[in-house]
Protein backbone atom coordinates (compact mmCIF):
# COMPACT_ATOMS: atom_id res chain seq x y z
CA UNK A 1 0.00 0.00 0.00
CA UNK A 2 2.45 2.76 -1.00
CA UNK A 3 0.49 4.60 -3.02
CA UNK A 4 -1.52 5.64 0.36
CA UNK A 5 -2.26 9.50 0.28
CA UNK A 6 -3.76 10.69 3.49
CA UNK A 7 -5.40 14.16 3.97
CA UNK A 8 -7.30 14.79 7.01
CA UNK A 9 -9.76 17.40 7.70
CA UNK A 10 -12.23 17.34 10.17
CA UNK A 11 -13.99 20.28 10.77
CA UNK A 12 -16.70 21.75 13.84
CA UNK A 13 -18.61 25.06 12.23
CA UNK A 14 -20.73 26.68 14.69
CA UNK A 15 -22.26 30.24 13.42
CA UNK A 16 -25.43 32.42 14.93
CA UNK A 17 -26.67 35.34 16.13
CA UNK A 18 -28.37 36.82 19.74
CA UNK A 19 -29.87 39.34 19.42
CA UNK A 20 -32.08 41.21 22.57
CA UNK A 21 -34.40 44.47 22.53
CA UNK A 22 -32.24 46.26 25.91
CA UNK A 23 -35.61 47.62 27.68
CA UNK A 24 -33.72 50.41 29.60
CA UNK A 25 -33.22 52.11 25.72
CA UNK A 26 -35.21 50.37 23.85
CA UNK A 27 -31.77 49.67 21.71
CA UNK A 28 -30.79 46.25 20.19
CA UNK A 29 -27.96 43.96 21.41
CA UNK A 30 -26.39 41.69 19.14
CA UNK A 31 -24.00 39.24 19.74
CA UNK A 32 -22.44 37.41 16.74
CA UNK A 33 -19.98 34.19 16.98
CA UNK A 34 -18.88 32.01 14.20
CA UNK A 35 -16.40 29.39 14.67
CA UNK A 36 -14.58 26.75 12.82
CA UNK A 37 -11.66 24.78 14.23
CA UNK A 38 -10.06 21.49 12.74
CA UNK A 39 -7.06 19.90 11.74
CA UNK A 40 -5.05 18.99 9.01
CA UNK A 41 -2.64 16.46 8.25
CA UNK A 42 -0.28 15.62 5.40
CA UNK A 43 0.50 12.06 4.67
CA UNK A 44 3.24 10.97 6.79
CA UNK A 45 4.41 9.74 9.95
CA UNK A 46 5.84 12.97 11.78
CA UNK A 47 4.67 15.76 13.38
CA UNK A 48 1.24 16.79 12.00
CA UNK A 49 0.99 14.24 9.67
CA UNK A 50 -0.72 10.99 9.34
CA UNK A 51 -1.16 8.17 7.35
CA UNK A 52 -3.83 5.60 8.02
CA UNK A 53 -7.43 6.71 8.71
CA UNK A 54 -10.06 3.77 10.54
CA UNK A 55 -13.67 4.35 9.84
CA UNK A 56 -16.51 1.88 10.72
CA UNK A 57 -20.34 1.41 12.55
CA UNK A 58 -19.33 -1.23 15.02
CA UNK A 59 -21.99 -3.39 17.03
CA UNK A 60 -20.50 -3.70 20.31
CA UNK A 61 -22.31 -6.01 22.88
CA UNK A 62 -22.77 -4.54 26.67
CA UNK A 63 -19.00 -4.52 27.18
CA UNK A 64 -16.31 -4.55 24.39
CA UNK A 65 -12.91 -3.41 24.52
CA UNK A 66 -11.18 -2.11 21.39
CA UNK A 67 -7.43 -2.14 20.63
CA UNK A 68 -6.10 0.71 18.37
CA UNK A 69 -3.21 -1.18 18.17
CA UNK A 70 -3.85 -4.33 17.52
CA UNK A 71 -4.91 -5.92 14.24
CA UNK A 72 -9.00 -6.55 15.38
CA UNK A 73 -9.56 -2.88 13.48
CA UNK A 74 -9.08 -3.16 9.64
CA UNK A 75 -8.93 -0.65 6.78
CA UNK A 76 -10.84 -0.45 3.89
CA UNK A 77 -8.91 -3.00 2.42
CA UNK A 78 -8.79 -5.57 4.85
CA UNK A 79 -5.80 -5.24 6.12
CA UNK A 80 -5.28 -4.72 10.27
CA UNK A 81 -4.39 -1.62 11.79
CA UNK A 82 -1.80 -1.47 14.49
CA UNK A 83 -1.56 2.49 15.07
CA UNK A 84 1.22 3.48 17.19
CA UNK A 85 -0.33 7.29 17.31
CA UNK A 86 -3.60 8.79 16.98
CA UNK A 87 -3.91 12.29 15.99
CA UNK A 88 -7.85 12.62 15.95
CA UNK A 89 -10.82 10.45 17.34
CA UNK A 90 -14.14 10.56 17.00
CA UNK A 91 -16.97 8.54 18.36
CA UNK A 92 -20.56 8.70 18.37
CA UNK A 93 -23.14 6.65 20.60
CA UNK A 94 -25.39 4.76 18.04
CA UNK A 95 -26.78 2.50 20.63
CA UNK A 96 -30.07 3.79 21.86
CA UNK A 97 -29.06 4.73 25.37
CA UNK A 98 -26.00 5.90 27.51
CA UNK A 99 -22.47 4.74 26.14
CA UNK A 100 -19.55 4.48 28.77
CA UNK A 101 -16.44 4.63 27.40
CA UNK A 102 -13.14 4.16 30.01
CA UNK A 103 -9.33 2.98 29.28
CA UNK A 104 -9.02 -0.72 29.51
CA UNK A 105 -6.25 -0.91 32.87
CA UNK A 106 -3.69 1.42 31.45
CA UNK A 107 -4.66 5.13 31.23
CA UNK A 108 -2.82 5.82 28.00
CA UNK A 109 -6.04 8.38 26.95
CA UNK A 110 -6.03 11.57 28.54
CA UNK A 111 -9.17 12.39 28.78
CA UNK A 112 -9.17 10.28 31.71
CA UNK A 113 -7.61 11.17 34.71
CA UNK A 114 -6.81 7.62 36.27
CA UNK A 115 -7.32 4.44 34.49
CA UNK A 116 -10.45 4.15 36.95
CA UNK A 117 -12.16 7.10 35.48
CA UNK A 118 -15.39 6.96 32.73
CA UNK A 119 -17.10 9.37 30.43
CA UNK A 120 -20.75 8.81 29.76
CA UNK A 121 -22.11 9.68 26.20
CA UNK A 122 -25.72 10.47 25.82
CA UNK A 123 -27.58 8.35 23.12
CA UNK A 124 -26.80 9.98 19.63
CA UNK A 125 -23.95 12.44 21.07
CA UNK A 126 -20.23 12.42 19.71
CA UNK A 127 -16.85 12.97 21.25
CA UNK A 128 -14.50 14.67 19.05
CA UNK A 129 -10.70 15.21 20.05
CA UNK A 130 -7.18 15.30 18.49
CA UNK A 131 -3.48 14.95 19.49
CA UNK A 132 -2.22 17.57 16.98
CA UNK A 133 1.77 17.48 16.32
CA UNK A 134 3.27 14.03 17.58
CA UNK A 135 0.06 12.15 18.31
CA UNK A 136 -0.94 9.85 21.46
CA UNK A 137 1.15 7.68 21.31
CA UNK A 138 -0.58 3.97 21.40
CA UNK A 139 1.54 0.75 23.43
CA UNK A 140 1.02 -2.70 22.35
CA UNK A 141 -1.58 -3.93 24.58
CA UNK A 142 -2.31 -0.59 26.38
CA UNK A 143 -4.24 1.31 23.34
CA UNK A 144 -7.55 0.24 24.66
CA UNK A 145 -11.01 1.98 24.77
CA UNK A 146 -13.52 -0.08 26.66
CA UNK A 147 -17.41 0.39 25.68
CA UNK A 148 -19.73 -0.03 27.98
CA UNK A 149 -23.51 0.29 27.70
CA UNK A 150 -27.04 -1.05 29.15
CA UNK A 151 -29.18 -1.44 26.51
CA UNK A 152 -28.87 -4.87 25.99
CA UNK A 153 -27.22 -6.91 22.90
CA UNK A 154 -25.18 -6.12 20.13
CA UNK A 155 -25.63 -1.77 19.96
CA UNK A 156 -23.59 0.03 17.21
CA UNK A 157 -21.06 2.75 17.92
CA UNK A 158 -19.33 4.81 15.04
CA UNK A 159 -15.68 5.38 15.12
CA UNK A 160 -13.10 7.48 13.02
CA UNK A 161 -9.63 7.51 13.71
CA UNK A 162 -6.41 8.75 12.36
CA UNK A 163 -3.00 8.51 13.03
CA UNK A 164 -0.02 6.55 12.56
CA UNK A 165 1.32 3.07 12.13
Amino acid sequence: MNNVNVNVLLNLALSGDNSDLATADLGTAKDSVSLSRGETYAHGSGSGQCDVIYHDILPVTTADKIDFNGVVLKDAYGVGLAMTKIKTLFIKNLTGGSLEISNDGANIFPMFKASTDTLILPNNSQLFTTWPGAGLTIGAATGKLEFVHAVGGAQNIEIIAAGVR
